[in-house]
């Protein structure tokens, strides 16, 4: 389904434009890890850190992409869909708290314009690797 909303300023907004749970969007961080840009899918209810996500992908060092970094792919910050190879040009690693919801939201290319789908078709096309991405402390 697509939904067309007032741009949103951040992931509480968006979700009240949306009409749905926080809990339902899904936000896309990219990184840099290891030399190469990768994606981090997690709910838009949680958090995580650096120290957990280093220790959980085995790196040493990772940062988020740079804006030129994102620039030279066609990517905006706060307007990337969680998706990875083929859509998108890097790996995509997922929390699995991912399927505690029914649905996943989020936001397609506009801070505008938002999709809401099954959470099994988008397991299903995302072609997620899934790793424990969340910080411990952010659990419910």
């Amino acid at each position: 389904e697509v939904r067309r909303h007032a741009p949103a300023t951040s992931t509480e907004h968006i979700a009240e434009l949306r009409g749905t749970p926080l809990s339902f969007g899904v936000k896309a961080l990219v990184m840099k890890i290891r030399g190469e840009l990768t994606m981090l899918a997690l709910r838009s209810d949680r958090t995580t850190d650096n120290r957990h996500v280093r220790k959980v992908l085995r790196s040493q060092k990772l940062r988020f992409a740079r804006s030129e970094e994102l620039d030279a792919l066609g990517l905006v910050p706060g307007r990337i869909p969680p998706f990875g190879r083929p859509l998108l040009p890097m790996r995509l690693v997922a929390d699995p708290s991912i399927h505690d919801e029914p649905t996943v939201a989020f936001t397609a290319g506009s801070n505008e314009v938002s999709l809401l789908i099954a959470t099994s078709d988008w397991v299903r096309v995302a072609n997620a690797e899934f790793a424990e991405l969340i910080s411990p402390g952010s659990r419910e």
